[in-house]
């Protein structure tokens, strides 16, 4: 259905695009503005994974109540309201102590990102929309934010990048409020039971689901060494700053074309397949990483993260679409956005104890990560077909 002549794909698209500009210019660049501020690698590692600690446990809370309630906007526009609050008050932190307030409080708010996929998922299953095409306006979003914000820490340095994550997040908040109203794109409490504390531990209890989300943390989780610490490596290699904006955005190209033709994908492939085509890549590419490449092969290593975020992103979604019954969607996000913050915070924790030590080498650690998701996957494969 159209609101004011603004379709709901379109609306989301919209939502999509908001959090991920944030994302885009927080993943790369946050790093170094805990570096410009003074951090060390060590307190850079605690800042990364204690929030994302804080966010995994809040994660299930939120989405249970908003399946129970049927608040899935609502609750979104409340979340987002605190993470202006959370990113305002870490551009203003002089201190560890500040900065980690904020981020505690920006972890609690950042889980309204599970109630907008929530959304865009029932979506695809009551109207048959493209999940992907809604979902490709984020990953565009986070190539210009990337580039974006190169340039601006190029010309004005990272603080200034830090205020436009601060612009970032009071349009998110804004945007929100173009989700559907009163969920009527989200999923309805059914008949007239709300959901229970038994219903979700029935979810958990699925032999499928405990495969899917192992597979999930695993091949998200390898990307930590990469997202804590990538954009810390490449410059100690000596690459200036203007190329980090574009390395990463040619992953996001790759994950941006494989959106746009989603349907076709999964349609050929099918879910578990594309995850553990994604997989095998990942751990091929973690090992590359592992040695230093210089900047010619860096580029097409980085076209790589279209698949081993995109294809395992995209696959865990469809596979979770199959798997979940309609009533418990926000749920089982909140449970693959727990595991996949578990698996970040594992990764991250084990690349903050090897990278001064080991440098790129830390990477292998990442490979080992990917080939456990790799032999999830496998085995998903195997439950599917039985």
């Amino acid at each position: 259905m159209a609101e004011s002549g603004f379709s709901t794909p379109a609306r989301i698209a919209c939502a999509f695009a908001a959090n991920f500009f944030v994302v885009g210019l927080a993943t790369p660049f946050l790093p170094m503005w805990y570096e410009a501020r003074g951090f060390s690698v060590a307190e850079i590692g605690v800042l990364t994974t204690v929030p994302a600690l804080l966010r995994s446990a809040v994660a299930p809370v939120v989405g249970f109540w908003a399946d129970r309630h049927a608040s899935h906007r609502s609750t979104a526009i409340g979340l987002a309201a605190l993470g202006v609050l959370a990113w305002g008050m870490l551009a203003s932190s002089a201190t560890f102590g500040m900065a980690m307030g904020a981020l505690l409080i920006g972890a609690v708010s950042g889980t309204y990102a599970i109630l907008v996929e929530s959304i865009a998922m029932a979506g695809v299953r009551q109207s048959g929309h493209d999940y992907g095409r809604m979902r490709l306006w984020g990953s565009a979003a986070f190539v210009v934010a990337n580039i974006l914000g190169g340039v601006i820490a190029g010309r004005s340095g990272v603080g200034s990048v830090m205020w436009l994550m601060v612009a970032g997040a009071v349009a998110t908040f804004g945007v929100i409020f173009l989700l559907p109203r009163g969920d009527a794109d989200a999923l309805p409490v059914t008949g007239a039971r709300r959901l229970t504390l038994g219903d979700a531990r029935a979810l958990v209890a699925m032999p499928a689901m405990q495969v899917l989300l192992l597979a999930a943390g695993a091949l998200q989780g390898a990307h930590g060494m990469f997202y804590a610490y990538g954009t810390l490596h490449w410059q100690a290699l000596g690459i200036a700053p203007q190329w980090f904006g574009v390395l990463w955005a040619v992953g996001i190209l790759t994950e941006i074309a494989l959106f746009w033709w989603s349907r076709t994908v999964i349609g050929a492939l099918g879910a578990v397949t594309l995850l553990t085509i994604a997989a095998a890549l990942a751990v091929c590419r973690w090992i590359a990483m592992a040695f230093d490449p210089p900047l010619a092969l860096l580029l097409p290593l980085q076209l790589a993260h279209g698949i081993t975020f995109g294809a395992s992103h995209l696959g865990a979604m469809h596979a979770l679409a199959r798997i979940v019954p309609p009533d418990r969607n926000a749920t089982a996000q909140a449970l693959l956005a727990l595991v996949i913050t578990l698996g970040l915070v594992l990764s991250t924790t084990a690349a903050a104890r090897l990278y001064p030590t080991q440098g790129g080498m830390s990477y292998l650690a990442m490979a080992a990560m990917a080939l456990v998701g790799l032999g999830a996957c496998l085995r998903l494969g195997r439950l599917q077909a039985a």
